[in-house]
């Protein structure tokens, strides 16, 4: 801090913009290339056809699917039985998987008991035990759905689902909310999903983990962060009596819910944003869960895994996900392929889609907020030293 203030300034701003100009330029020749690409018709009988890409991606999902055997096997089986595997360790109460224990970061006993603990080997690995009103079929068909996600995660902006890989297993797109001062981001995620037990203590699992798709490729021109996901997904069981007492839980039909997040959030990321989505993200945003799972008449049979499991194997669909999702019945398969249909624009000219104003914020916060928090630091500091002085 040597430095006159206005030379200090003139330095750090110049690095910035040598650090800025590659990536704005690069982003915008991507996303024009990306915009003509998507964007451009075919022309039949003097009328614009569906875009190019998505027939490229309908070609892509059936030459995937040729060859995948049926009764729910298909390329990602074993990975499936892995990460179950992986995660019922990892969910367990004295687990101490990973290397090392848990740690409690917030625990809260009312309205609802929920309590989250960090794993402190990692940095973005959680784990949130809540108990939610309602009996677990019911609770695991709020929370294992992928299109409902945004119902109740304060942090999901859109989910996706890719493609129905076979029995209950699929392929899902979730893109997060940004978090100022870091930028939003998505994932890609390998979804299995299953029952265990009997009907009167049957669970439900649904684990998940970050997988690559030609089909749905990194968004960094958009400024969004791919991140990486290890291990996600619930375990929900029923609440023993005891349990019940010991909590003083009233009535019958109560879910002990395990929820695991474990990844890399990649990009910068400080530390106030991951202490502000363990202690107060999590918590609101299982609050509603419980309060809306309060208002849902509790049934034994999990309707959202019924539906999965009766699906055609590898069907190349892409479900839109949207908050007004149905809630007793999940889309049958003719309203999926119906909502998948995109209808070509009216007019015949070739559109090419160009970066928008956001896309320069998302990426002057990304990467210039370390400078920005340093140049008002300095600040800051220079005007406490010239008033001691």
């Amino acid at each position: 801090m040597q430095y006159p203030l206005d030379r200090l300034h003139y330095a750090i701003f110049q690095l910035l913009f040598l650090a800025l100009v590659p990536s704005i330029v690069a982003a915008t020749t991507a996303a024009r290339q990306t915009g003509g690409i998507e964007q451009k018709l075919v022309e039949k009988n003097g009328q614009p056809s569906l875009p190019l890409l998505m027939q490229a991606r309908d070609a892509e999902l059936s030459s995937v699917t040729q060859g995948s055997l049926t009764g729910g096997t298909h390329a990602y089986s074993e990975k499936c039985a892995e990460i179950k595997s992986r995660f019922l360790k990892m969910a367990s109460p004295n687990s101490t998987d990973d290397g090392g224990p848990w740690t409690s970061l917030a625990s809260l006993s009312k309205p609802y008991p929920i309590n989250v603990e960090g794993h402190v080997a990692k940095q973005f690995c959680f784990r949130i035990t809540f108990y939610a009103p309602a009996s677990p079929a019911t609770a695991f068909d709020l929370l294992a759905n992928v299109l409902r996600r945004p119902e109740w995660d304060e942090l999901t902006e859109r989910t996706e689902i890719l493609q129905y890989l076979g029995g209950s297993d699929s392929i899902n797109y979730v893109k997060m909310k940004a978090i100022w001062p870091t930028a939003a981001r998505d994932s890609l995620l390998l979804s299995h999903i299953t029952s265990r037990g009997s009907d009167d203590d049957e669970e439900f699992l649904n684990v998940g983990q970050s997988v690559e798709d030609s089909r749905m490729p990194e968004r960094e021109a958009e400024g969004i962060v791919r991140m990486e996901a290890a291990l996600a997904g619930q375990l929900v069981t029923r609440v023993s009596q005891s349990d019940r007492m010991r909590l003083g839980l009233e009535g019958e039909n109560w879910s002990k819910v395990v929820q695991i997040a474990d990844g890399d959030m990649k990009g910068w990321i400080p530390k106030s944003v991951i202490r502000f989505i363990a202690t107060q993200a999590f918590p609101k945003s299982l609050t509603k869960v419980c309060r809306q799972l309060a208002q849902t008449p509790s049934r034994k049979e999990s309707l959202l895994l019924r539906d999965l499991l009766a699906r055609p194997a590898n069907k190349p669909v892409r479900d839109l996900g949207s908050a007004a999702a149905a809630e007793e019945k999940p889309a049958t398969p003719k309203a999926v392929i119906a909502s998948s249909v995109v209808a070509p624009p009216a007019p015949a000219a070739v559109v090419r889609r160009r970066a928008g104003w956001m896309v320069w914020i998302r990426l002057i916060l990304r990467y210039a907020t370390p400078a920005i928090i340093a140049a008002l630091t300095s600040l800051l500091f220079n005007m406490l030293m010239k008033r001691r002085s």
